[in-house]
């Protein structure tokens, strides 16, 4: 004789969609934080807009907010799981998320320049100065 599954109830389905949403956001500001990072360097950036020299205070504050995005996605494991699985996660993730942005640039760096069209807008008037090569 089968066993029938058992039905999941609609809050615990709902429950499992949540923490699906909240994991996925964790790794979208994984991945956004070490993307900050990485377009903090003038070698990366100069990808995008080699005209542009950056400012060295503001790539620091690009880089302290993509230290913030990183600390956001522990925040959102840590709320979605409990500490010891969430932090598990969230090294997971960074690790994940790292390699991603590392090989985008190295093989791909075009799907990068939506990110680097943000940092260009948001910094628009004191993160770069004009170049006069």
């Amino acid at each position: 004789r089968k066993k029938q599954p058992r039905k999941r109830c609609r809050a615990t389905q709902v429950m499992l969609e949540q923490n699906a949403v909240w994991l996925a956001a964790a790794f979208l500001f994984s991945w956004v934080g070490f993307g900050l990072l990485a377009l903090a360097q003038e070698r990366h950036i100069g990808l995008f807009y080699p005209l542009f020299k950056p400012v060295a205070q503001v790539i620091q504050a690009q880089a302290a907010i993509g230290i913030i995005a990183i600390c956001i996605a522990f925040a959102l494991c840590i709320k979605t799981q409990s500490a010891g699985f969430g932090s598990l996660l969230w090294l997971l993730m960074l690790t994940a998320s790292a390699m991603m942005v590392a090989l985008q640039l190295t093989w791909a760096p075009q799907t990068l320049k939506p990110l680097a069209w943000l940092v260009k807008r948001f910094f628009h008037d004191s993160f770069y100065i004009n170049d006069p090569r």
